[in-house]
């Protein structure tokens, strides 16, 4: 009876993992975010960026530092909009983590859906799903607070599965989807079609390649250095392709590990289906070589591995699929074995869920929370510390607090000639910090010493002026841009 009853409701499996995923990533995420361990570079940022979009307001992002311009100068990312109007709902940065989180854990079904249409073994489809929803650069990017990536990976999986299926309308949507996400991801999607076009030359596929070549074009060579007049920031030093040496795909450690632990998770067998492994490899040009001067991008770590995922499980299928030997129930358990291994062996983010030092509240979050909404006007411009700022970015005016050293020829409020010191942009009403122990460079931006020296010299200087103090929370009154004091 159970297995008839299955049989005829078998997506009932799959949406349950996918949903088990969507609740393991949201704690993770939420409480992280409550703990004041997540960032305004990037959650502040993005959260701004869709709170705008949900006011019909142009995307400018005061955190960053372009705070008189649009997101759109740094990164084509035009998904934030179609966010927005879930800020119609509960405008709060939480909403954000919620719909990218449960966004890419749907993409889980895609990559099930492929599985089974390539004929692939049902215990086999579900392990993939649970490999690719488990797959180390999600968790490490789903740690990471909130990109435009998830949404991208999301898209591209879709993508493959619609485009596989010659299904023209709703391939062009999610094609369409993801391009729009971020600017580089129109590179994946050429890569892609052209995989597909190897096997199926059809009009759509042409189509894909043709479009994605010319959304890149236009990206690189006319809308950032003649539209926005701006250098993209992200490409090398030298420019976008200054670094063209294959050997700076695997000439660090980090860069091979991520070669070696891709690989690892979905068993090796990417490889027996070398052609579909080709967007996975262009990926990581994009950011081994391309970006190669980006020090975040490179590595194990970070937002950046995410888009990997609809590679390497479309690969994995592609193999299986074409190897009947390999079509076997056993090979599902062998997939979760490297699941688990490569979760044991990296200590992936999902395992801080059974850690008690994870749910620990740290002691000044009382204090921060009763500042913001006891002493902080709703919609006063404030300049913060990092890890306030997305507490408080829905607010025209929110800056970013960047510590520095200034010279001084005279008065100096340290009696050396260089002190620590700050700076931001603008006229902010007042500067909102914590100075407990709980928070280190990650936090401050700079090493907690040197943080609390340059906030004591702003104060001697009479920059700004202690209005409340609530344990380690301290809010001040800004009496002028410290760049302008003399």
């Amino acid at each position: 009876m159970l297995i008839k009853l299955y049989a005829r409701y078998k997506i009932i499996l799959p949406i349950i993992i996918c949903l088990l995923f969507f609740l393991g990533y949201s704690t993770l995420s939420i409480v992280r975010h409550q703990h004041y361990n997540s960032f305004g570079y990037d959650l502040g940022i993005n959260d701004q960026v869709a709170w705008r979009y949900a006011h019909f307001q142009l995307p400018l992002t005061t955190i960053d530092p372009f705070p008189t311009k649009t997101k759109l100068v740094e990164h084509v990312e035009l998904v934030y909009a179609l966010v927005a109007p879930f800020y119609w709902i509960w405008s709060s940065r939480r909403m954000l983590i919620l719909v990218r989180t449960a966004w890419f854990c749907f993409s889980g079904i895609g990559g099930y859906l492929l599985a089974k249409k390539k004929g692939v073994n049902e215990w086999i489809s579900l392990a993939l799903t649970v490999g690719y929803l488990g797959f180390y650069g999600v968790q490490n990017d789903m740690w990471a607070d909130v990109h435009s990536a998830e949404f991208a990976a999301g898209f591209l999986m879709w993508f493959i599965y619609f485009a596989e299926l010659k299904k023209k309308v709703t391939s062009i949507i999610f094609f369409l989807l993801a391009i729009t996400a971020k600017e580089n991801i129109a590179l994946l999607t050429f890569l892609t079609a052209f995989v597909m076009f190897v096997k199926q030359r059809t009009k759509l596929i042409i189509f894909f390649m043709t479009a994605s070549v010319l959304y890149l074009f236009f990206i690189y060579f006319i809308y950032f250095p003649h539209i926005v007049q701006m250098k993209y920031l992200y490409e090398n030093s030298g420019g976008l392709f200054s670094n063209l040496n294959p050997v700076s795909l695997v000439d660090t450690s980090d860069n091979r590990q991520v070669f070696w632990y891709s690989l690892l998770s979905f068993g090796f067998l990417p490889l027996l289906s070398p052609l579909y492994l080709l967007p996975a490899l262009g990926d990581l040009v994009t950011y081994f070589m391309f970006g190669s001067s980006l020090g975040g991008a490179q590595g194990l770590f970070g937002q950046y591995r995410i888009t990997l995922a609809p590679f390497l499980i479309w690969a994995t299928i592609i193999t299986i699929g074409k190897y009947k030997r390999l079509n076997k129930w056993y090979i599902g358990a062998y997939l979760i074995i490297f699941t688990m291994l490569v979760q044991y062996v990296l200590h992936l983010p999902l395992s801080y869920l059974t850690k008690q030092s994870f749910w620990a509240e740290p002691p000044a979050v009382n204090s921060i929370n009763t500042v913001i909404r006891n002493y902080l006007p709703a919609n006063a411009s404030v300049v913060s510390q990092d890890n306030i700022t997305p507490h408080i970015s829905q607010r025209n005016e929110i800056y970013t607090l960047y510590p520095e050293k200034k010279i001084f020829t005279k008065d100096s409020p340290c009696g050396q000639v260089q002190c620590n010191w700050f700076r931001w942009f603008g006229t902010p009403e007042f500067l909102i910090v914590d100075t407990s122990s709980d928070w280190d460079a990650r936090h401050l931006l700079i090493d907690r010493p040197l943080f609390l020296d340059g906030l004591k010299n702003l104060e001697k200087a009479k920059v700004i002026t202690k209005y409340k103090e609530v344990g380690t929370t301290i809010l001040f009154k800004v009496n002028e841009n410290p760049d302008e004091y003399k």
